[in-house]
């Protein structure tokens, strides 16, 4: 320990560095929480308290008990157009309450979506919302029976069955919705595309709802799944359109993603000749060439609602079972599928 540290009280960043882990590692032990914690750590620890003499701010540790009128989110991907209105909704909650918002980026990554986690605990934040990245439910319902944990509202991604309190677009209402809209505008075969859905709520109940659209009604589907690094998509798109060539067909993307990559595999002859459409906002959608219809999910509404049902837990005492707000996605119909 150097000259400055000697002459002060040793603090948990003292010993997490003596250690070698994390302060949040340390705050665990000494909250009692050693689920992920080896006994070599654990003995590590132990020891080099004893070492340094350290001893907690009881006072600071009492102040886990109160409000700090702050709350966090874990976002998905911070950088997809769809989370900026989500946080955006929040934002406007959280300031007619008076209360900081927290926001963290798990950059699609399940590892960074936990450390977002710990990282909001250790905050005091006084609840979380979480937009998962997928893949992570085992992490996320182990959390859930934490001692320390904090309410968490899930958002748009949830988990089944649901464990907290989530708030999510009807995804199934809206493809049905979207199908019924093509079937009248006399499309004889849709392909669904999207990237890979396996663990993520949305893309797998949106695929779901539209293959039992497509078994129950005289319209025929595919479903293309792709993967975000993938160089064949183009290829693959003018297989499916080569093959139904003497058909009026749909390109139906999951998300703004998958749709910024459709136009990005199609050229501008390919798609005067067929139907576009995605979930996707109306603002982005109207204004994309010339207009794709869409089904707008209110994102907006999406965040607030997350916010309000966090807030009743957190500030307003709700003792209620966990619930799941379905919001209403709303069709915009544009040129994309007037051909």
């Amino acid at each position: 320990m150097n000259a400055s540290k000697m002459n002060r009280k040793p603090s948990m960043g003292d010993v997490a560095e003596a250690v070698g882990v994390s302060k949040t590692t340390i705050s665990r032990y000494l909250h009692g929480e050693y689920a992920y914690m080896s006994s070599e750590t654990k003995a590590k620890i132990e020891q080099v308290i004893r070492e340094l003499g350290y001893r907690p701010n009881r006072m600071a540790q009492g102040l886990k008990a109160t409000v700090s009128h702050m709350v966090g989110v874990s976002i998905a991907d911070v950088g997809n157009p769809f989370s900026s209105l989500l946080i955006k909704g929040m934002q406007e909650e959280c300031r007619a309450r008076d209360v900081q918002l927290l926001v963290c980026d798990a950059n699609n990554r399940p590892e960074l979506e936990c450390a977002n986690i710990e990282s909001l605990l250790d905050a005091q934040v006084d609840g979380l919302i979480v937009n998962t990245v997928g893949n992570n439910d085992a992490w996320l319902a182990d959390f859930h029976g934490r001692k320390n944990r904090k309410p968490v509202v899930m958002l748009d991604r949830i988990m089944t069955p649901p464990t907290y309190d989530s708030v999510s677009s009807d995804n199934a209402g809206a493809v049905r919705s979207m199908l019924d809209h093509l079937a009248s505008r006399g499309f004889d075969h849709v392909v669904f595309v999207t990237r890979p859905g396996d663990g993520i709520s949305t893309r797998t109940t949106r695929r779901i709802a539209f293959e039992e659209y497509v078994g129950a009604h005289s319209m025929d589907g595919d479903v293309l799944v792709y993967d975000s690094d993938a160089h064949d998509l183009a290829d693959r798109i003018k297989e499916l359109l080569d093959a139904h060539g003497a058909e009026k067909v749909c390109l139906f993307a999951n998300n703004e993603e998958s749709m910024r990559d459709v136009l990005e595999a199609t050229s501008a002859q390919t798609r005067e000749r067929i139907g576009i459409c995605a979930f996707a906002d109306e603002q982005w959608a109207k204004y994309s060439g010339f207009g794709i219809t869409c089904l707008d999910q209110n994102p907006v509404l999406m965040g607030r609602t997350a916010a309000r049902k966090l807030f009743s837990r957190v500030y307003d005492g709700a003792k209620n079972p966990c619930s799941v707000d379905e919001i209403p996605t709303r069709l915009c119909v544009f040129a994309s599928t007037q051909i």
